[in-house]
This record gives structure tokens, sequence and C-alpha cells, in this order.
């Protein structure tokens, strides 16, 4: 039974006993069709609640969580990634672990990205041979290792000349990643082929 049929049906249930309405009145069928009307407006505006499938209330929840910020200027995403953005920003929890960092870069679409920690202290000649060798200093780097699905891209035959060798990089997941990272730490990205 479809809705419309559902909610005539539930009014003429409301109607006073007796000869004076009709369960089939025409006044009913109209009700039930504006009723219907209604249940499926609200169905819509129910996935306006969710960042990952909003679309009407977009703006507003991006005026509300900052967005467009400096990382991605107003008009460059499609609302594919405008939602993606917002979903990444509202919706996940904060911390400053490996864990909050890679459920920032799956919610930025890169699901199969890795980060690399560089060891604590200095290599000696009494370290065991495991040990990393890098000096202090390197403790405060971090490396994300984004994966070949990323945006890479070769030159071409039918290029300019001018045009680079090679490209690569996601602008905006680096911006995010570099205002995510704690202040005392320098990030670096690797694009993997």
């Amino acid at each position: 039974m479809d809705l419309t049929a559902q909610y005539q049906q539930m009014l003429a249930a409301l109607l006073p006993r007796g000869p004076a309405w009709d369960k089939d009145d025409p006044l009913l069928k109209g009700l039930a069709q504006s009723l219907q009307r209604v249940h499926a407006r609200a169905d819509v505006l129910m996935n306006e609640a969710d960042a990952r499938t909003v679309t009407e209330l977009i703006d507003r929840y991006e005026a509300l969580t900052g967005l467009p910020d400096s990382c991605v200027p107003a008009g460059t995403q499609t609302l594919a990634e405008r939602r993606q953005r917002l979903d990444a920003k509202i919706n996940l929890a904060g911390g400053i672990n490996e864990t909050f960092y890679y459920a920032q870069l799956a919610a930025l679409g890169y699901p199969d990205a890795t980060i690399t920690r560089y060891g604590k202290s200095q290599y000696r000649c009494t370290s065991r041979c495991t040990d990393s060798g890098f000096s202090d200093e390197w403790r405060y780097f971090w490396q994300v290792n984004i994966p070949a699905s990323a945006q890479v891209s070769s030159m071409v035959c039918t290029d300019y000349c001018t045009s680079s060798l090679r490209s690569w990089g996601d602008t905006v997941l680096e911006c995010v990643m570099m205002k995510l990272a704690p202040s005392h730490t320098y990030v670096t990205f690797l694009y993997l082929e």
C-alpha cells in the first residue's frame, strides 16, 4: 500500500461514526496527498542531517564549521568533495595520535595512506641494528605516505614544452594535515607509485 493510501486510511479512521462522512470523500484524498508530500519532504530533510548526504543545507553547515577555509578557495570543489571535507571536519573525534590521523586520511579519501614516524633517539655504535639512524631532531618529523591512487600525472606527448615532467600532490590533503599536526611537529608527504 502506498503512502497516500495509508494516510487516506488513517484519516478515514479518525472520522466520527455515522452517515455524515464517506471514507472515499475527495477531501480525505486531497488531505492524504498533502500529508504524503509532507512525509516525503521530511524524509528528504533527514538526509540533510548527515554531512555525507547534505545538499540543500551544505552552505549553512560550511558557515557553521568555518569552511571553505584557507585550504580550499570557495567555489573550487565539487559537491562530493565539499561533503567529504565537511564530514571530515564534523564527524571525526579529535586526538593527537595515529588513529586520529588515519581516520582523517580516510575521511579525505585516502584510506590506504600510511604514516611513518622517525626514531626518537640518535643512532650510536651501541644501538641495535633495528634502531633508526636519525638525529634527535627527526623525532619531530613524520611522513604521510599517499598510495599510487593519488593525483599523480606525467607529461605526455601532447603537453606543452613548459609542462612539468611529472606533477603530484593533493593540496587540500596536505593543507588539512598540516593544520591538524601538532604545532611542534613537521609533516612531509610522500606520493608512492
